[in-house]
């Protein structure tokens, strides 16, 4: 998104931690535009006020910040440098009574789900009016046209699969609440039908969740499925990857949006996910995929094996999909309302 708004005309400034990997994927921006500070935690007074210094030399007129534990640094800087904050609220959870009192009365949110956008409302920190819906983007057109051009046999002799294979995956972070416990358990039992289907577990995990990739690993070896499911890692394009799947499983427990999801749908992939908030405002139910109960495997098993039985319904499904996609999440439009969103606040500003 920021390399879109850069494209667009306007000028980003970047404060982040040091030693984050982030800088790398800031190439697109001079150097003179990145800030490394040390954002200890929600109360770095230092901070803030090294985020106002910067705010007033470089005359940055508006704030966005994504990460809740960011919110209170960002509300004290706009508060020191009398300028505007749009926060975008990514998850379900509530926030902390710190933030109501710290944030400013005319702050604009950003509310990436319907689901999202009721919790904000439930806590009433300001006004319904204050509370925009704008969905996360997608590169649609990233996304199609990978699937056009990729080479699905070669992709698969890379990752050391057999060409003719089925491939089902999963993608996120390697965590307990994303379901892959349940993805190994509907796996064992998807295999007794059809014994050809390889499975993808693609993600990374921190040091954090070391341990249940180790319990994964372990009833993988239980299951006696070693040479069936593969952790490939993560790729940082993951357009290429979800081409040559024929179905993308998100099993989450929990899921605010469900990026995947929208991403496997630019893909034209046959998708099953669990019934999680988000996963239900990307997906309609037997229209452009299968939503099933959330820790349930026997129910995501048998929705699984409908699609590698009919290889035309995962086809008709993927391009559903790919056409909601295209009307609901791709990013252009995501700009356009972020875009939009800005314009309204400097144009109030300014009367």
């Amino acid at each position: 998104m920021m390399k879109r708004l850069k494209f667009r005309g306007h000028e980003i400034f970047i404060c982040l931690r040091p030693h984050t990997g982030w800088k790398n994927q800031l190439s697109f921006l001079p150097e003179e535009n990145l800030f490394e500070l040390p954002l200890r935690n929600s109360l770095d007074i230092f901070s803030a006020y090294k985020i106002a210094k910067i705010i007033r030399e470089r005359n940055i007129e508006i704030i966005h910040a994504h990460a809740a534990r960011d919110y209170p640094l960002a509300a004290l800087a706009v508060r020191i440098a009398k300028i505007k904050l749009v926060l975008t609220r990514h998850l379900l959870f509530a926030l902390n009574p710190l933030h109501k009192f710290l944030l400013p009365k005319d702050i604009v949110f950003i509310a990436v789900t319907e689901a999202v956008r009721g919790k904000l409302l439930e806590q009433k920190l300001v006004p319904p009016e204050r509370i925009r819906l704008i969905y996360n983007g997608v590169d649609i057109l990233h996304f199609q046209t990978t699937k056009e051009t990729i080479n699905r046999k070669k992709l698969l002799q890379e990752l050391k699969l057999p060409v003719e294979s089925l491939l089902v995956g999963i993608a996120g972070e390697v965590s307990a609440h994303k379901g892959q416990a349940d993805f190994v358990r509907a796996a064992a039992m998807i295999l007794k039908q059809f014994p050809a289907t390889e499975f993808l577990i693609i993600g990374r995990n921190g040091l954090a969740q070391n341990k249940y990739r180790e319990q994964l690993e372990k009833l993988i070896e239980e299951f006696g499925l070693q040479n069936k499911i593969h952790f490939p890692g993560w790729f940082e394009d993951v357009a290429p990857i979800f081409s040559i799947l024929d179905i993308l499983v998100s099993a989450s427990h929990i899921e605010s949006f469900g990026l995947t999801i929208a991403e496997a749908s630019a893909s034209a992939c046959a998708v099953v996910s669990t019934e999680t908030e988000g996963a239900k405002e990307i997906v309609e139910n037997n229209e452009t995929g299968k939503l099933v109960p959330i820790g349930n495997p026997t129910v995501l098993a048998n929705a699984i094996n409908e699609f590698l039985q009919d290889e035309a319904m995962r086809k008709t499904f993927g391009l559903k999909a790919q056409k909601i996609a295209k009307e609901k999440f791709d990013i252009e439009r995501m700009i356009n309302e972020t875009e939009k969103v800005y314009k309204e606040i400097l144009s109030a500003n300014k009367k």
